[in-house]
């Protein structure tokens, strides 16, 4: 249960292996390649840039397909809405995935039937906005070519704002006598206007016009009838929905057909892409090529296996990760503790000097997850959904590692259950008294109870926490961090709770445990007696003022002579202008203060943990409405099986409601409370727990191999489930 050891390979392959090298690697998946530190160049020959360039010309050729062909699969998976849908090849079928020229057929095909149906797409679109313009102008009775006028008239068309139709008429009267204004359709909120006048007052009338809202508006390609144009309109417009049709079914066919290879071939692609780009990564030499990377060492013999038929071709050989290496992390725990993996990744892989969180946490956050669900049903109603999921459908390794952690904290939530009476959140006084036995409080009459039991376990994992650091740091061998940084916490932790606890014991607690816990966080001995640069009498004098703090602490615990303090005061006036030595103990004091003030957030983080009794009493709360809500539908079948008859089937009714009631109301109260006792415990452990001793930000190990996102490879003959990616 820790980081995995990391092993550094550097392997030397003769050039004539390269290509044989590389496929080797890919097979085996072991061996994460870095880039390569002494400057050599990169063994890729301008053939093999062409390749590349070729490559990516036929990916975008392939997710092109993908994408169109995209838009008309129906996935036959079970709830493929919510689950993406599973390819599943063999290796040997991935790998000889070409772009041949059936698929060179398929993609001119697809270009064409997008460009038909885009080019339809916008005609249609051009033909009803045409005919829109036009229906206003639907029973004027004049060619569109006739719309200019005649030698001494001109005729044109335009829309004006309806309530402003009548005072524009009335200007134009006013400024011009030869002009005639037909009113007809409605344009929306405007009125459409053929407007004539003589041509000698053309300029008046436009003048006049252009001081309006009037707007002009032609149709310079059309010249029919305007009802004709609408009817021809519409006909090309049925013309182009019957072609589309049409098109629309021969893509629905090959995406039938060809949607998945086509997804398969595109991933296949871009591994085979990936072969060429990774000897970016290499060096060469004259006549061999640089291979250097990172491989767990529980795998070291699949990556020697890979290379054992090369017959002295490669060379190769492992060491140790140095103190400037930074190497992948790869966890090693135990198949029951994978699952609480996906927290340790949802905040960050530890360092590799780091330990491993994940079995820190796995006790604590099974534990909150049991108790913000907190009922047996659901947890059984947990468990039951998981399993389903994981195994009745192709889902991928992460969401199968995640219904892992959701069956465990079904199994913490039955615990919790057990322990608080809670079953289908049905009140304590209607359960059999062999259930009643088991159960040890009651969160909704022993509330405060529940409540000191939430903040008692948030004490124990924050100083948990800080054990963790003082055991992280003496692993590291800084024995003065674990011991004046973190033991310290303890210790005045405990002081206050002797203080608290024995009021005879107040002063001394407190007073000894706040002196002694400032010196000790603020280094003050190492800063008063070390540093060779001080002389002897420095270090003997910020130590005799240390010494003379003590007493004075003691004097103050146990109520000694007040004489003490006056010769601290004086030791410490005397000694801050005469001993440099003093000087660094008194900062230290002052520091270590600082230190003990910053420990007054250990309050909110322990107070943080009260929100756990909130939410496991808010999922029994709104799962007893359900029941009271399940249990007065329910009542009202008793009287109509009293009455017999017809009301048999109303009664029998009644009761189907009721379970309705129960049963969605139960799982809708699990569905609402799961995202909160997934969050909340983990955010627990994020900020209170892990802030305590766990900085993360280590790179995840990613060895190359098969690239894959929606494929499944698997073995010839042997069946997985959940794509990789590497």
């Amino acid at each position: 249960m820790a980081v995995a050891r990391m092993l550094r390979v550097t392997a030397f392959v003769h050039g004539s292996a390269v290509e044989s090298a590389v496929e080797a690697l890919r097979a085996a998946g072991v061996l994460e390649i870095v880039a390569d530190e002494h400057d050599l160049p990169a063994p890729v020959s301008e053939p093999e840039r062409r390749r590349v360039e070729q490559l990516d010309e036929y990916i975008a050729d392939a997710q092109f397909v993908v994408a169109f062909l995209g838009k008309y699969h129906t996935s036959e998976a079970p709830f493929s809405a919510f689950i993406s849908e599973k390819i599943h090849l063999s290796e040997s079928e991935f790998v000889a995935l070409q772009p041949d020229a059936g698929f060179r057929s398929l993609y001119d095909e697809c270009v064409d039937l997008s460009d038909r149906l885009a080019s339809m797409a916008r005609q249609r679109v051009r033909l009803s906005k045409l005919i829109d313009d036009l229906e206003p102008w639907r029973d004027l009775h004049l060619q569109i070519s006739g719309w200019k006028g005649t030698r001494n008239v001109v005729l044109f068309t335009g829309t004006v704002p309806a309530n402003e139709g009548p005072v524009i008429r009335q200007r134009l009267r006013d400024a011009v006598t030869e002009v005639t204004v037909e009113e007809l359709g409605a344009v929306g909120s405007r009125s459409a206007w053929v407007v004539m006048a003589h041509r000698d007052q053309l300029d008046e009338v436009r003048a006049t016009l252009n001081l309006t809202s009037f707007s002009e508006v032609a149709f310079p390609d059309l010249s029919d009838y305007p009802a004709e144009e609408i009817a021809l309109a519409r006909a090309e417009i049925e013309h182009i929905d019957e072609e589309r049709e049409r098109l629309l079914e021969r893509a629905n066919t090959l995406s039938a057909e060809q949607y998945l290879r086509s997804v398969s071939l595109a991933e296949s692609l871009g591994s085979a892409r990936d072969v060429v780009t990774v000897r970016d990564r290499f060096g060469a030499t004259e006549r061999t090529v640089l291979i250097e990377g990172w491989v767990p060492e529980k795998k070291r013999p699949a990556l020697e296996g890979a290379f054992s038929s090369f017959d002295g071709l490669v060379d190769f050989t492992f060491r140790d990760a140095g103190p400037d290496d930074k190497p992948p992390v790869e966890l090693e725990n135990p198949g029951w503790l994978r699952p609480l993996e996906t927290l340790t990744d949802l905040y960050g892989r530890p360092q590799y000097v780091e330990m491993d969180p994940t079995p820190l946490i796995a006790p604590f956050f099974l534990l909150f997850f049991g108790i913000c669900i907190g009922d047996v049903g659901y947890g059984l109603m947990l468990i039951t959904g998981a399993y389903l999921i994981k195994n009745r459908l192709d889902v991928a390794p992460g969401v199968k590692r995640f219904m892992d952690l959701l069956i465990m904290g079904g199994v913490s939530s039955i615990v919790i259950g057990v322990l608080t009476g809670s079953y289908f959140a049905i009140d304590q006084a209607q359960l059999p008294a062999s259930l009643r036995a088991l159960a040890l409080i009651n969160p909704m009459e022993d509330l405060t109870t529940f409540l000191l039991i939430m903040v008692a376990l948030g004490v124990v994992q924050v100083f948990f926490g800080v054990l963790v650091a003082a055991y992280d740091a003496a692993k590291r061998g800084d024995a003065s961090s674990a011991v004046n940084d973190q033991i310290s916490t303890i210790m005045l932790a405990v002081a206050i709770a002797v203080a608290a606890t024995v009021p005879t014991a107040s002063l001394p607690a407190i007073v000894l445990g706040l002196g002694v816990v400032m010196l000790m966080k603020g280094h003050a001995l190492e800063a008063a007696l070390s540093g060779e640069e001080l002389p002897g009498w420095e270090r003997a004098a910020g130590g005799a003022w240390i010494a003379l703090l003590c007493g004075w602490l003691l004097s103050v615990a146990f109520h000694g002579p007040a004489i003490v303090g006056w010769v601290l005061l004086g030791g410490s006036a005397i000694g801050l202008f005469a001993s440099k030595g003093v000087r660094r103990a008194v900062v230290a004091l002052l520091g270590g203060a600082y230190a003990v003030y910053g420990m007054t957030g250990f309050l909110s983080d322990i107070l943080s943990y009260s929100r756990l009794a909130a939410l496991g009493l808010s999922g029994m709360l709104v799962g007893s409405v359900f029941n009271l809500l399940a249990g007065l539908v329910w009542s009202g079948s008793a009287g109509l099986f009293a009455k017999g008859g017809f009301s048999l089937v109303g009664g029998v009714l009644v009761i189907v409601f009721a379970s309705l009631i129960f049963v969605v109301g139960h799982v809708f109260n699990v569905v609402i409370n799961l995202l909160g006792a997934f969050v909340h415990p983990a955010r627990l452990q994020f900020v209170e727990f892990f802030s305590k001793f766990y900085e993360g930000g280590g790179r995840n190990y990613s060895p190359f191999g098969y690239r894959t996102k929606a494929l499944v490879l698997h073995a010839q003959g042997v069946q997985q489930e959940g794509g990789t990616e590497s």
